[in-house]
């Protein structure tokens, strides 16, 4: 048994045991569903749906499980879960409410201060459209009832909205992390031209085939670079120094651009009339 299934075991077991007839279902989202789950560089994303609001002590007892139980399991990027109330989940809204949230970013801020983290960890995301969308396409129940009677469709729209406000920052974030940037950027820009919801690998290809030529190599280098063994920071890093910080930037900013419907500076002298 690999890590990753005593992982999604323990995750449903818990979930049962904590939240109890409380609970509706335990929903798999992001890259484990679209194909591109890789333990050695992705995170496990998954939504639990709930009949009523989580007490303090609901919360308490499913954070103590998710850091003592479930992080030692846990893939490179560790977990991102919502909880969210069926009576949201039915009736979809944008952004989306949610009753309690954690993730990798939030880990110190949860260990720095648990009351507090718990207490103030609650209200809207417009990340949840794009969560929910692919949930729709391709997500997998690991415990509860069945997703078509659980989740309101997602307007094409609001999914939109939020995968485009994820790469608003786009030009400043590149050269933070240029690999997971550059992929995202991919498959924004590859469901705006045909409406396709494509993993981070995957959209990591389809920028090899469609992006302008003078930017191409910036997605196949991206691509290798999230496939391989190496550690992500040195990847990042060696990208940084393979095509240089402005030329990262440019691409950055062009692609938002053309996420936005605007023309990209074509002093590059780039074709961007591929949508």
């Amino acid at each position: 048994m690999t890590k990753t299934t005593k992982l999604l075991k323990s995750l449903g077991e818990g979930c049962n045991q904590i939240l109890g007839d409380n609970l509706v279902g335990v929903y798999l989202h992001g890259s484990y569903v679209l194909g591109g789950y890789n333990p050695a560089i992705s995170d496990l994303d998954y939504i639990i749906v709930v009949m009523r609001g989580l007490t303090f002590r609901e919360k308490a007892d499913l954070m103590h499980f998710t850091t003592e139980k479930l992080l030692p399991l846990a893939p490179a990027k560790g977990l991102e879960f919502h909880v969210l109330l069926l009576a949201h989940t039915r009736r979809f809204h944008h952004p989306m409410p949610f009753n309690f949230h954690f993730s990798e970013y939030h880990r110190a801020e949860y260990f720095r201060d648990p009351v507090a983290y718990i207490e103030g960890m609650q209200g809207r995301d417009p990340d949840l459209a794009a969560h929910l969308m692919v949930i729709h396409q391709c997500g997998q129940v690991l415990t509860g009832q069945p997703i078509k009677d659980v989740f309101a469709p997602v307007p094409k729209r609001a999914y939109w909205e939020s995968i485009l406000n994820d790469v608003a920052d786009a030009p400043k974030e590149i050269l933070q992390t240029p690999t997971y940037i550059t992929l995202n950027l991919c498959r924004v820009l590859a469901f705006q031209k045909g409406g396709r919801i494509l993993s981070k690998e995957a959209g990591g290809e389809w920028g090899e085939d469609h992006l302008p030529k003078l930017y191409r190599p910036v997605a196949s280098y991206a691509l290798a670079a999230y496939e391989g063994a190496d550690a992500l920071k040195r990847a990042d890093a060696a990208m940084i120094s393979q095509f240089g910080p402005h030329f990262l930037i440019r691409f950055a900013h062009a692609c938002v651009m053309k996420a936005e419907g605007k023309d990209p500076d074509d002093s590059d002298g780039q074709d961007w009339g591929w949508i």
